[in-house]
């Protein structure tokens, strides 16, 4: 039998010692000073440096998508520090409240590839793969990832992120494919349907390079920046519980919150 080597953590990312740090191949020290955590990001999820244009873009995304008031996330975040969660833990549960219709981008970015597999598949262009595409998602009321936004109807984030993209020379096939997928929602819904932010984030993402999951962790790691300034704010400025009565507006852990009025279940029984 061949003998089996001792285990050990094989990875592409990164080695130490004690004396190195390297990265991809880079000294970390090297690294540090001379590159922006945009272009660290890229590195050690993609392998490479970007590009200038690739890595100002990975920045401007980052600073898009850092922070967006209350979400579900951040709103997460403060519920679990106001019952005691120490940081790390209140921003855990905050990352684990982004899914399939907060903070994706992996979604988006998937719908923009099938849509390039079918006009490749077929034979059409990517206009009619992008018109069937949107007519058949509205046929049988399937949600599409990337459009709308409940809160804004049009992102004010999608317009300055495509118009960097543009600028930038970062707009190719995925780019145009999600404005094709906009344009045939004036057809098929009798309205604009517009492009999220997420769903921005996910078709420029694809013309740079990133695959579907490591958009995903693009807004992971920007978004957890939020997450720890909501967790440090509740701990700082606000009472643990978020319920008291003598606060000057009512909280949602506040039990007039919770009482009968607001109840819908079965009237009392006896067991």
């Amino acid at each position: 039998m061949t003998e089996k080597k001792p285990f050990a953590w094989e990875t592409a990312i990164a080695w130490k010692n004690k004396d190195r740090i390297v990265v991809r191949g880079y000294d970390v020290n090297e690294l540090t000073g001379n590159i922006s955590f945009a272009e660290h990001f890229h590195l050690v999820l993609k392998g490479e440096l970007p590009t200038p244009e690739v890595g100002r873009m990975t920045d401007a995304i980052m600073v898009n998508m850092a922070e967006h008031a209350m979400s579900p996330s951040s709103a997460t975040v403060r519920f679990a520090t106001s019952g005691g969660a120490e940081l790390n833990s209140a921003v855990a549960a905050g990352v684990a409240g982004i899914g399939k219709l907060h903070g994706t981008a992996d979604r988006p970015a998937e719908l923009f590839l099938a849509v390039a597999k079918r006009a490749d598949e077929e034979g059409i262009s990517d206009q009619e793969a992008a018109r069937l595409t949107v007519a058949e998602m509205r046929a049988v009321k399937e949600r599409m990832p990337g459009f709308h936004h409940a809160q804004h109807i049009r992102d004010p984030r999608t317009v300055r992120l495509m118009e960097l993209s543009d600028k930038l020379g970062v707009t190719g096939r995925y780019v145009k494919i999600a404005r094709a997928m906009e344009d045939a929602t004036e057809e098929v819904f009798g309205r604009r349907i517009w492009i999220n932010g997420p769903g921005s984030m996910g078709c420029i993402g694809l013309d740079m390079g990133y695959e579907p999951l490591q958009l995903k962790a693009l807004f992971i790691v920007c978004r957890s920046l939020s997450l720890c300034a909501h967790s440090i704010e509740e701990m700082t400025r606000e009472k643990g519980w978020r319920a008291s009565t003598n606060s000057h507006m009512v909280q949602p852990l506040d039990l007039a919150m919770q009482g009968p009025d607001n109840y819908d279940g079965p009237a009392d029984r006896a067991l």
